[in-house]
């Protein structure tokens, strides 16, 4: 978890470098809203912070789009927090499908890199980024784009959540035109905003939280993903089972693993070859 402190450092680079006047998240949503009619959507992964910006762009048009690009590898918390708000708000909510599974992506590029060796280059093969979010996210969501007629979106991104999310905000600011993949506006409302800030809103309006927070998770997101720092704690914490099946692909030994390979050993030798043997 990113200590207040670092968070602070982010937010005060962000500002004043930010290209774009700096608002209010409400008043940014709603003139994005008025702005874009029918032709603007939310961007919700079901985490804390899009969750937030939902909230704020219902308040605006109860029937906005929102647009969820649905992996096939979220979190079971997540599906349940997604279902219980689709009821309970009344959502307009549109789910992409994965062009490839993440499975698929794996046994063709392998398990993604922590995302700032996609960022400054530090591995020689690094590509922009993995390709499973490719695949799975953003070429789904350009066609749900396309199909829905979406010309803008709201998201929950923040610039302290990471250093590059932080030098992207202070490059493009809280909102900005990009053709990388279609024509779309985005609008990052609480790109400003500290975690706290985040969950005193989520206080504030009494807005239940996706229960994979409960679970040592400080993300959601992917289930096997393992781009980014810190990642075999969490998951390990939040699904033990799949933790030993990702660690099992990437060819990586579990504790139990090694004391099993020391069980079989005890058991089988004589007390000077077990010492050899385990040394090796």
């Amino acid at each position: 978890m990113i200590s207040p402190k670092i968070e602070k450092a982010r937010i005060t680079y962000a500002m004043r470098k930010c290209p774009t006047p700096i608002q209010e998240p409400q008043k940014l949503v709603k003139e994005a809203i008025e702005k874009h009619g029918d032709n603007i959507a939310v961007s919700c992964s079901f985490g804390s912070c899009s969750v937030v910006v939902l909230h704020m762009a219902l308040e605006v048009n109860p029937y906005i789009k929102v647009v969820f690009n649905n992996t096939g590898v979220e979190y079971p918390e997540t599906y349940a927090y997604r279902d219980l708000l689709k009821k309970e708000w009344n959502l307009n909510l549109i789910e992409t499908k994965p062009l490839k599974s993440f499975w698929q992506c794996v046994k063709e590029y392998g398990f993604p890199l922590i995302r700032s060796e996609y960022a400054w280059k530090k591995h020689k093969q690094a590509h922009e980024k993995p390709e499973c979010c490719i695949f799975l996210k953003e070429k789904p969501f350009a066609k749900a784009c396309k199909d829905f007629k979406i010309e803008a979106t709201l998201t929950g991104l923040r610039c302290a959540e990471s250093g590059v999310r932080m030098f992207t905000f202070a490059q493009r600011g809280m909102y900005y035109h990009t053709t990388k993949r279609g024509s779309l506006w985005r609008f990052h409302p609480i790109g400003l905003w500290t975690r706290k800030q985040v969950s005193d809103y989520l206080d504030d309006h009494g807005i239940p939280i996706n229960q994979i927070y409960l679970k040592g998770k400080d993300r959601s997101g992917c289930m096997p993903c393992t781009g980014f720092l810190n990642w075999e704690q969490q998951l390990a914490k939040a699904n033990l089972k799949m933790y030993r099946y990702v660690q099992k692909l990437r060819k990586i030994p579990l504790l139990d693993d090694y004391i099993q390979k020391e069980d079989e050993i005890l058991n089988i030798c004589e007390p000077s070859e077990a010492v050899k043997r385990l040394g090796d």
